[in-house]
């Protein structure tokens, strides 16, 4: 086994036939010789050596629990499922045959099940930490945030890596748990700038939005993810030359978020409006939604759509470079469902950064990251490992076909009358102390106001509504609208008076809905390109005087704008003229300069000059 960690393989093979040869009757002899042929990735062989051990010793719980294992490494679940719990019917007490059961239930998808047996650990062994980290990331996806959050946080407590560290703390956040957050950030931000644990990884996504955190730790986390991931062999694609040959450029989107989801309700009518003279658009999908109008359009948008989920890494990135793809383009980053494998075997002669990740890769298999001037200013290309494709407005695309509902009175979106509304309908991960203690001020200088944020979770909404109440005020100020569907919920946005911005982590996805349902949109310009997106969106849409640069500028802009209504109603008789006149909603404009953009790194590939930054010219 040692040898096979080392990755001499081949004497390890030599010396576990001399073993059995030697123990011809002792099944650990076998064990460690099926051990060798999984090393080999021969799962036949490996089984098939395990079988015999168990013929020579059929209770013999180690050869089941290896058996397991072994189905496991090959993709067999079922099986795997079976032979653990005939293992553990040999011997109940061990941990690590309970947690692969575990686990082996979780990637199969019977939740329930998974969730009892990572309890069955913890009953035993109250300390072990990966059976509160997975526990957590089940009741997390099942809604149970609370519970979720405490297992995490126990998970933090038993272990300095950094994943546990920000998992729990982002967990905390999501309920809104402030002073259990800071405490695990305050530690992890320490440690990551000391670089006291160079081969841990902090999930980079998550750190976008922790208080404090600079675009320079942001570099850190995702340099260190990536150099977690082992290398991977690569992929042989054809050279630029031959691929040019072909009538169009193919340029192929990698997701799992081909559904109803902010990323693809953002990008949809742009893979529409390619241009299909020059480009042909495949999209690799990896999504598990339920098929929905939404999930139709997204995939009618490509012109051939290859479905890669339960396919391998190495195989998808093989499909992409059978697909002749000159540009592949990720749409994940870091974000939940990545798959860094696929891209990182180097299928295509480019790889680009794209849309869904609001900050660096960090990673050598990434050529280009697409950005604006304004999230990526001149001067911050030290902050991405990527070469960065500014395009000339804003970086994000919008969809001008998204349906505005019917407008429903104040009333039936519970929401007073006559009262100034400013809204919020971001995530509540994104909500911190700082944000919220000027909201309370701004409610203060604005006893006419109310504050409208997303009913998020319902741990979440309580804690804020205490975290009012502790502010000195008025709970019932502070309003919650629960999620609907995108139309109906752009149609009671519109009643709100005013946006207002999240930071270090802004709003996105959120702003452009704001602005679409022609509500002005306060934008807290910071520091990394996470916390400069508003401030993209506004200056694309024609209203720079909505960024602020302080929380004095923050309060300043908000209360005068509560005050003086004729001022509003001229910023937003504005908005409503710049609407469909300025770039950000100019859906044609936004894909020409993509397009540009994708042309220049293909000429450079073409020319054999390395990725370099690009300004696409308006």
């Amino acid at each position: 086994m040692a040898l096979v960690d080392r990755g001499l393989i081949d004497q390890a093979l030599a010396d576990a036939r001399r073993l059995t040869e030697e123990n011809r009757t002792d099944p650990a002899a076998w064990r460690a010789l099926a051990y060798v042929h999984a090393a080999r990735k021969a799962f036949d062989e490996a089984e098939q050596t395990l079988r015999h051990a168990l013929a020579l010793a059929p209770k013999d719980a180690l050869s089941l629990e290896q058996l397991g294992w072994t189905y496991r490494r090959s993709g067999d679940l079922a099986q795997a499922v079976t032979a653990l719990q005939e293992a553990l019917a040999v011997d109940g007490s061990s941990q690590r045959a309970r947690m692969m059961l575990a686990n082996s239930l979780a990637d199969l998808g019977e939740t329930g099940r998974a969730m009892e047996e990572y309890q069955r650990v913890l009953a035993q062994e109250p300390e072990h930490v990966r059976a509160h980290n997975n526990l957590a990331n089940l009741q997390a996806a099942q809604g149970q945030l609370k519970s979720a959050a405490d297992h995490y946080a126990k998970a933090a407590a038993r272990s300095a890596d950094y994943a546990h560290r920000i998992g729990a703390a982002h967990a905390a956040r999501r309920i809104a748990d402030w002073d259990a957050a800071e405490a695990l950030e305050r530690n992890l931000l320490r440690s990551l700038r000391a670089g006291e644990r160079p081969n841990d990884r902090a999930q980079p996504f998550s750190l976008l939005a922790v208080p404090g955190a600079t675009a320079a730790d942001h570099l850190i986390a995702a340099r260190q993810m990536a150099q977690s991931y082992p290398a991977v062999s690569a992929v042989p694609h054809k050279a630029p030359a031959v691929l040019a040959a072909a009538p169009r450029l193919r340029i192929g989107y990698l997701s799992s978020d081909l559904h109803d989801h902010a990323t693809t309700y953002l990008i949809v009518e742009a893979l529409e409006l390619h241009d299909r003279k020059r480009f042909e658009i495949v999209g690799f999908d990896y999504s598990t939604a339920r098929a929905s109008t939404h999930r139709s359009r997204i995939l009618n948008a490509f012109d051939r759509v290859v479905t890669i989920a339960g396919v391998s890494d190495m195989e998808v990135a093989r499909r992409i470079a059978a697909e002749d793809i000159a540009i592949a383009v990720d749409l994940k980053g870091w974000t939940t469902g990545a798959r860094p494998h696929i891209l990182a075997s180097r299928p295509a002669p480019i790889a680009v950064h794209w849309l869904g990740h609001p900050g660096t890769i960090g990673a050598p298999w990434i050529d280009y990251a697409i950005v604006d001037p304004v999230v990526m200013p001149a001067g911050s290309e030290g902050e991405f490992t990527e070469r960065l494709v500014r395009l000339p407005h804003c970086y994000q695309p919008n969809d001008r076909k998204r349906a505005i509902g019917a407008i429903p009175t104040r009333a039936q979106a519970g929401l007073p009358e006559d009262a100034f509304v400013y809204c919020c309908f971001n995530q509540a991960f994104k909500i911190n102390r700082a944000i919220f203690a000027l909201w309370m001020d701004i409610l203060r200088a604005a006893p006419h106001a109310v504050l409208w944020l997303k009913d998020d979770n319902r741990w979440a909404t309580a804690a804020l509504k205490d975290h009012a109440r502790a502010a000195g005020i008025d709970p019932a100020r502070v309003l919650f609208g629960p999620s609907l569907p995108l139309a109906d919920h752009l149609a009671r946005l519109s009643l709100a008076d005013l946006a207002l911005d999240c930071a270090p982590y802004g709003s996105h996805t959120t702003a452009s809905d704001a602005l679409w349902a022609g509500v002005p949109q306060i934008a807290y310009h910071g520091d990394s390109f996470a916390a400069r997106v508003s401030a993209s969106l506004v200056t694309a849409i024609g209203l720079p005087e909505l960024i602020v640069r302080s929380p004095d500028e923050y309060r300043a802009l908000a209360t005068r704008l509560a005050h003086d209504r004729e001022a509003l109603a001229r910023l937003r008789a504005r908005l409503a003229a710049n609407r469909l006149t300025t770039p950000l909603f100019d859906s044609r404009l936004f894909v020409r300069h993509l397009e540009a953009g994708y042309e220049a790194m293909w000429l450079r590939a073409m020319a054999g000059l390395p990725p370099d930054h690009i300004d696409v010219p308006r």
